[in-house]
């Protein structure tokens, strides 16, 4: 996949989305992935909008809110197959 900003765009989405899958069953991830899970939250943790720094703007311009992250789509990519590696190896059960 290129690096343009559209397909980052689609692979930060796809990030955020595993990413907000795997908070939500935080409390489920096996002990064994636990310290994974904290590096991949470190990791991402550039994406929550608290984190994304301030906005700014001159005069009539567009706001424009900058990005932590300074990595590349491969980058990207790669925590993405990491977030989805580790919420393969949840286990949700009904009781």
């Amino acid at each position: 996949m290129t690096d343009t900003p559209k397909n980052q765009t689609l692979v930060m989405g796809q990030l955020l989305q595993m990413r907000d899958k795997l908070i939500a069953k935080r409390h489920l991830i096996p002990a064994n992935c636990l310290s994974q899970w904290a590096e991949l939250e470190k990791e991402t943790s550039v994406f929550d909008p608290a984190n994304q720094g301030q906005l700014s703007h001159s005069g009539k311009a567009m706001l424009t809110k900058h990005s932590l992250f300074r990595g590349n789509i491969t980058d990207l990519m790669s925590l993405v197959d990491q977030l989805r590696q580790l919420n393969s190896q949840i286990k949700i059960t009904a009781h």
